[in-house]
């Protein structure tokens, strides 16, 4: 079966599965580094929101043999299990008096954003973006977000770089960073132990809800911090937009070369993300005489 046949396949049983007055919607939905989703969306006619189920992950497990059964009741579920219980209240983001509070940072990569960066508000970081988005949630174990575009600037009647003053102060806060060794967690992940990390310390540097993580990266003073705790200028690795790794620069000396760090970026951009987790493609070294990171 062709996508777009089970695009309408899905939808037409979907379809016949709603009441009082539910319409399924398929929509495109742009996501970090421009890919395109296709978002199904039930619109309720008591409900002013509705989840999002993006169809595209649940077609590659149909051409990988889950049956359309099966992918029918899993839409299903995933429906029900995010369907609010009531409306949204739209002025946590338009009344500004109410969103200040929740404006955090993400970082995501320039070159892969460059139509989206002509929208939004943004600060250059390297070749990095900063930008800026508005929760909608409490903070706890969900994180659903709304991009801030530079119409919402004029909405609200403030300036980029209020902006980005109240984002800097706001994200360590509500977003604390983690940092752990890469040894701790694999061992507590399966109770192994990896010799390799003998040879290397490797470090996570994300925030507790591990969502968007990258962005710890300009918290202020943290770098600093964590160069003086390491004793050493440090390698940064972009891993993803979730979590950048980081080594102590003394422990590669004579092991690795910034080369061979990019090749292995690169291998895992290719073949264990997926595309819009992809953060940069560059490692990035801080050297803690001058505070400064570069690539």
């Amino acid at each position: 079966m062709k996508y777009q046949e089970f695009i309408e396949n899905v939808k037409d049983y979907i379809s016949s599965q709603l009441n009082n007055g539910q319409k399924v919607v398929i929509n495109p939905v742009t996501k970090n580094n421009g890919i395109i989703y296709d978002g199904l969306f039930i619109v309720d006619p008591i409900l002013n929101v509705s989840p999002t189920i993006y169809l595209n992950s649940y077609y590659h497990r149909y051409l990988s043999g889950v049956s359309m059964e099966d992918i029918y009741d899993d839409i299903l579920n995933a429906y029900r299990t995010n369907l609010p219980k009531q409306d949204f209240d739209v002025s946590v983001f338009t009344d500004f008096s109410k969103a200040e509070s929740r404006i955090v940072m993400k970082l995501i990569n320039q070159k892969r954003n460059e139509a989206l960066l002509q929208d939004v508000p943004h600060i250059s970081y390297l070749d990095l973006a900063i930008v800026f988005v508005c929760s909608v949630t409490e903070f706890l174990h969900e994180y659903a977000t709304i991009l801030i575009h530079n119409q919402h600037l004029s909405l609200w009647d403030i300036s980029q770089e209020k902006l980005y003053q109240i984002a800097m102060n706001n994200t360590p806060k509500l977003l604390p960073y983690e940092f752990e060794s890469m040894e701790h967690i694999l061992k507590e992940m399966t109770n192994q132990k990896f010799p390799w990390l003998d040879e290397i310390q490797m470090y996570v540097l994300t925030n507790r809800l591990k969502i968007h993580g990258a962005c710890c990266l300009v918290y202020p003073g943290l770098l600093e911090m964590l160069s003086e705790k390491l004793d050493s200028d440090l390698v940064i690795i972009p891993s993803s937009i979730h979590e950048v790794l980081i080594i102590p620069e003394r422990t590669t000396r004579n092991k690795y070369s910034f080369c061979e760090f990019e090749d292995m970026i690169h291998e895992v951009n290719d073949t264990q993300l997926s595309d819009d987790e992809i953060l940069g493609d560059h490692a990035y070294l801080y050297k803690r005489d001058t505070g400064i990171l570069q690539f």
